[in-house]
């Protein structure tokens, strides 16, 4: 498990990194790194789930930051990237920029509803109520009509649909 602290050094060596390699690198964070540093809902993780651009330089400067701070290889990884979707520019919420590196995320919404489709650890069921209650919606019909906008022709699972009627 990685803690807050130690991301904020992790990402202050990537973009030390990024200033050597003389790469400037825009990442978006989603999955549970999203939610720990837009919304308080996490003291540690695993990993940080990323979009990286220039992806090699990105990832490449990230594996150098795990190895000065003892972090493992795949702190950070663009592993779960094809859950996005495939137009989310107009939900980006701006983190912070450090030298040669822009951090953003996804916003709510897409959070919510990228969540939803397949709320399976208790943390999800956590992120929903956060999620929710930051977006002001009390309904799962709220919800699956979020998910239907941002994820043209999927829908909820009964599993899904029966967690969010218990939820909201």
């Amino acid at each position: 498990m990685i803690d807050r602290v130690q991301l904020e050094t992790a990402f202050d060596v990537l973009s030390e990194r990024l200033v050597a390699r003389q790469t400037e690198a825009t990442v978006m964070l989603f999955g549970d790194a999203a939610m720990m540093f837009a919304h308080d809902a996490r003291t540690e993780i695993h990993h940080v789930d990323v979009t990286a651009s220039p992806r090699g330089q990105s990832m490449g400067a990230a594996r150098e930051a795990a190895q000065q701070l003892g972090l493992p290889v795949h702190w950070f990884t663009d592993e779960r990237a094809g859950s996005l979707p495939k137009h989310f520019d107009d939900d980006i919420v701006d983190l912070w920029i450090k030298p040669n590196l822009t951090v953003k995320t996804l916003g709510a919404e897409m959070r919510l509803a990228m969540t939803a489709l397949a709320p399976n650890r208790p943390e999800d069921i956590d992120d929903i109520r956060t999620l929710a209650g930051a977006l002001g919606i009390t309904s799962s019909i709220d919800v699956e009509v979020l998910v239907a906008e941002i994820f043209p022709g999927r829908t909820l699972a009964g599993k899904a649909r029966a967690t969010l009627d218990d939820l909201l």
